[in-house]
Parts: structure tokens; C-alpha cells; sequence
């Protein structure tokens, strides 16, 4: 039987489970969820805990499912550029094995010692990156999954060029665990940069940063990551990180600077990686009291309308805390502060003004008493009722993080 102990440390969204249990084997996974789905009880997947704060508050919560104990490398071929972890290996240790040959997976996260491949795959967070090196889709080539049915199912392999389960292997990114258990996942991995240098480059108002951002990400500068942040009251720092063979990132650099035209800093090497995870550990998913953290997306033409409109709207009680940017993206994360007097209703009037100028709002973490009869993922997508049928097929006792998904699936 797989481990139980009590647990009283971890709670989402203001429900504790009942108990934990943490599991060995893949095996061990499908037989709790088996059980759980012969008692009618529901079952919370539980990573490293960075981002239990995604999500709807869930109808109910019986069991955390706790992958603690689901780690290490299980295939690695260097030569192949080929990986398979188990889900609960924490995400800087994987890093650090690929590191020793060279390789990557190119994605950033905050907390990256405790956040969990599995975590990584069932809420499809990236970072800043992403604008150049993608998403763990593109590196995504195969998923074994523990089910309610009490099954261990596999798709795709550890063959770049494959075929089997065709993509069903990404249903499960950004599912948040309302599908199956991930227990393990393959990955393509890609060589380390030999160089990277990230520049610098405040100014004193928001459109001059989004045009010099504009002008760069049109231009041949091609950096992997471009990002403007609110840098204090009154100014806004644009940030681009090149890589690649250290000439060429120098010279990059210099056309980046004259773009900008501005007075600008660059960091080389180790300095620039170290700001970036800086940068990153300020997009954590967690919120203090009366806070909220919001993820607006659009074209990224349309950055500019949207940053400028999502200001706009900040009103009403609304104190803007952060806004960080990605204009190569379309992506604005918002972390705002609430009024003590009927934060709900206001937070609730902002969503909707943000939903006015962003093709997708998601409120990616606030209190609970905040959350409760409102789904955090904004419109209900037109895909709903394919969703729903899918969900069903899954999970048709509604074991796995019930309600927690889009339309409150």
C-alpha cells in the first residue's frame, strides 16, 4: 500500500486534505485513484507546492497526492538529446544533470528546487524565454499518466520523430492534474548557450519602453527573452537577454543598445543569469492579504493597447503593485492590491475592464474568499463542451482536482 501520513502543512485554496499519501510506483498512484474513485472522493496532485494557488477553488478536497517520492532520472542519452525523468523530480535538480553535458531544458520557473517536472507539464508555465526557446510543448515527446480507471497509460516515446499516442501526450500540459496523474515524462533537450548578455535600459515613461521593446523585436537582435516591468513609480525598465557564440552576442548587443536609444547597462554571462532568476522569483504564484496576481494575453502587435489599457483600468481601489510585460508575447502580469472595503466586487469590475482590452484574463492567484463563484480563467472557452467530454472520458467521477479547471471542469 502506498505511504499515508496526515496533512496539516499544505492547503489549496484554504481546503486542507484529509490526508496525504505518497506514493512509490506508478502502479501505487492508479491505485489510489482507483480507490478514490470507488469511495467518491477527491484527489489533489501535490508537487514541489509552488502553484497550488492556480486555479478555481476546488468543489472538494479529500486526499493530497503528494509525488515526493516519484523522482530521478529514469533514461538519459546525451548523445541523443534525449531525456525521461520521473514527474516528481524537482526541476533544478534535472537542470543540473543535463548541465553536466551541456544541455537544457530552456525554461525558467520560480522556486526552480522545488517545482516538479509533472508540476512544470500540468500548469505550462515558461517564464520570460519562451518568447525565443518556446514552451515545454516543444520539448514535450512522451507522458506516462496514472488514471481513476486504476491505469498507467503511455504516449509518444523517447524518439523525437514519433508517432505513437500521437499528441495526446499534450492534453495534459496546462490540464492542471484534472486528466491523470503524471508519473513520468520524455523530453528533446537542447545544447546550453555558450554566451548570453542581457541589456538594461530604463526610461522614464511606459511608451518609450514599448516602442525601443517594438523596435528590437522587429529587428535581427532576436532576443530569447524581451521584457518591459514597471521599475518604480515614475519608470520602466526594458530587458533583453541574448544568446548564443559570445561575438555574435556581442554584437547583437550593440545593435540592441542603439535601438533602445537609451542609457542602457549590459550584464554579461553569470551577472545575466543571476538577474534573470531575480526577474523570475517575482512571478511566483502567491498572493499576500487582499492581493491578487492577473495574467492578461493579446496579439503581440496589440502589447502596447493592452499595457496602456490594463493601466487605465487600474482604478477603483485597485494599487498596481508590478506590471511586467512581455511584448514578444502579448503577456502583462499584473500584481495588485485590493481595498479592505469590498475587495471581491472590485477585483470582479477590474477583471471585466481588463476583459475589455485583452483577448484572455486569468487570475492567477488571490485568497480564496476572493475566488469563490468566480472562474479565475475568465471566458468560458468556446472548446468548453469538447473539454467537458473529454473530462469525462478521463475522469467521469470527477476524482482529479474537480472544478478547478476552466468552466469550473
Amino acid at each position: 500500500m502506498p505511504n499515508q501520513t496526515d496533512f496539516t502543512l499544505t492547503t489549496v485554496d484554504g481546503y486542507t486534505p484529509i490526508r496525504i499519501v505518497e506514493p512509490e510506483r506508478p502502479s501505487d498512484v492508479a491505485e489510489v485513484l482507483a480507490d478514490a474513485a470507488a469511495e467518491g472522493l477527491a484527489v489533489t496532485p501535490i508537487g514541489g507546492g509552488t502553484s497550488l494557488g492556480l486555479g478555481n477553488v476546488p468543489e472538494r478536497l479529500d486526499i493530497g497526492l503528494s509525488t515526493n517520492r516519484l523522482r530521478g532520472i529514469i533514461d538519459y542519452e546525451p548523445a541523443d538529446l534525449t531525456l525521461s525523468v520521473a514527474a516528481g523530480s524537482p526541476f533544478a535538480d534535472v537542470q543540473a544533470v543535463l548541465a553536466e553535458h551541456g544541455q537544457t531544458l530552456p525554461i525558467e520557473v520560480p522556486h526552480p528546487d522545488r517545482a516538479t517536472i509533472g508540476g512544470l507539464i500540468a500548469t505550462a508555465l515558461a517564464g520570460p524565454r519562451r518568447y525565443g526557446a518556446g514552451t515545454l510543448r516543444d520539448l514535450l515527446i512522451g507522458v506516462s499518466a496514472a488514471h481513476p480507471s486504476g491505469t498507467v497509460t503511455k504516449a509518444g516515446g523517447m524518439v523525437v520523430k514519433n508517432v505513437t499516442g500521437f499528441d495526446l501526450m499534450r492534453l495534459y500540459l496546462g490540464s492542471l492534474g484534472t486528466l491523470g496523474v503524471l508519473v513520468s515524462a520524455n523530453f528533446k533537450v537542447l545544447p546550453l548557450p555558450r554566451f548570453e548578455a542581457t541589456l538594461l535600459v530604463t526610461y522614464s515613461a511606459l511608451a518609450p519602453a514599448l516602442d525601443a521593446a517594438n523596435r528590437i523585436r522587429v529587428g535581427r537582435v532576436q532576443p530569447v527573452s524581451l521584457e518591459v516591468a514597471q521599475a518604480g513609480s515614475d519608470s520602466w525598465l526594458l530587458s533583453a537577454r541574448i544568446e548564443g557564440r559570445e561575438a555574435t552576442v556581442r554584437l547583437l548587443a550593440a545593435e540592441a543598445r542603439e535601438l533602445a536609444a537609451g542609457d542602457a547597462t549590459l550584464l554579461e554571462a553569470r551577472e545575466s543569469a543571476i538577474w534573470w532568476s531575480s526577474y523570475v522569483a517575482d512571478q511566483e504564484i502567491s498572493v499576500g492579504p487582499s492581493e491578487a496576481l492577473i495574467r492578461c494575453t493579446s496579439q503581440p502587435s496589440a502589447t502596447s493597447s493592452l499595457v496602456s489599457g490594463a493601466l487605465f483600468a487600474a482604478t477603483d481601489g485597485i494599487l498596481l503593485k508590478r506590471a511586467m510585460a512581455s511584448p514578444g508575447l502579448g503577456a502583462l502580469l499584473l500584481r495588485v492590491g485590493l481595498p479592505a472595503v469590498e475587495p471581491k466586487s472590485t477585483l470582479r469590475r477590474f477583471r471585466d475592464a481588463l476583459l475589455a482590452v485583452a483577448d484572455h484574463v486569468v487570475i492567477m492567484a488571490a485568497e480564496p474568499d476572493l475566488k469563490h463563484e468566480v472562474d479565475v480563467w475568465g471566458r468560458t472557452p468556446e472548446t468548453i463542451d469538447v473539454m467537458r467530454s473529454i473530462k469525462q472520458e478521463f475522469d467521469p467521477h470527477r476524482v482529479l482536482n474537480p472544478g478547478r479547471f476552466a468552466g469550473f471542469l
